[in-house]
């Protein structure tokens, strides 16, 4: 049964708990349901990138137990009196979506939605090895050094997977740091440029706009505004 005809008619508010059914008392159904927010405009391709839905099979032994010890925390201490049972629950729904996402994309359905890269051995090495230090000169022979592949079977193997180049991931996940920078109050453009690698802020200016559509002046305009109106 659909969840939005339960919710309907049991009457559920949101809050508490919700117990729903009939006569079958040994089938059990639990969930615990919560959000993420992400500040608007942002990115992340491994997020855009997500099925509608992951479903874990069997979770006791595919995903091991991590998945029903991190429930049974987060379903104690959500919403209870003890000090700190709130934070204690939003840091373990952190930990069980990047699970949940580590077992996805460890699975055979990730190459479905270009997102390959980050479960083959060797390019998810060069991924790990640029997030480590975004800022370094990466180029595609520094990735692949980084793989232990040679510079073609790297960027071929990439694009395969990913359906974009080494370089445009790079970029796309650089500007992202930029923005987190542009973000915050008393920074200047120079501190965003060098957060993304860039030594030149004409350069730095030249990309954000490629990538964003917008100057960082613009985007942080815009992103002050939104902020005013919340």
């Amino acid at each position: 049964m659909p969840l939005d005809v339960v919710l309907a008619q049991s009457g559920f508010d949101g809050s508490g708990v919700l117990v729903y059914g009939g006569d079958e008392q040994q089938s059990e159904t639990q969930l615990i349901c919560g959000h993420f927010s992400f500040e608007p405009g942002s990115r992340h391709i491994l997020m855009e990138r997500l099925p509608p839905f992951i479903h874990l099979k069997n979770y006791g032994e595919s995903a091991g137990r991590w998945m029903e010890a991190t429930l049974r925390v987060i379903g104690e201490e959500a919403g209870g009196r003890k000090m700190g049972g709130d934070l204690i629950a939003l840091k373990m729904s952190e930990a069980i979506l990047a699970q949940a996402i580590r077992s996805y994309i460890e699975s055979d359905d990730a190459q479905e939605f270009a997102l390959g890269a980050f479960a083959d051995k060797n390019l998810s090495r060069a991924i790990d090895a640029f997030h480590k230090a975004p800022a370094a000169r990466w180029t595609v022979e520094s990735l692949a050094s980084a793989a232990g592949m040679s510079r073609t079977g790297f960027a071929v193997q990439f694009q395969k997977l990913m359906l974009m180049s080494p370089m445009e991931y790079v970029t796309t996940w650089r500007m992202e740091i930029a923005k987190k920078v542009l973000r915050q109050a008393g920074t200047s453009l120079t501190d965003a440029a060098e957060s993304a690698g860039y030594a030149s802020d004409s350069a730095f200016t030249r990309a954000f706009k490629k990538e964003t559509g917008l100057t960082p002046a613009e985007f942080r305009k815009t992103n002050y505004a939104a902020h005013s109106k919340s």
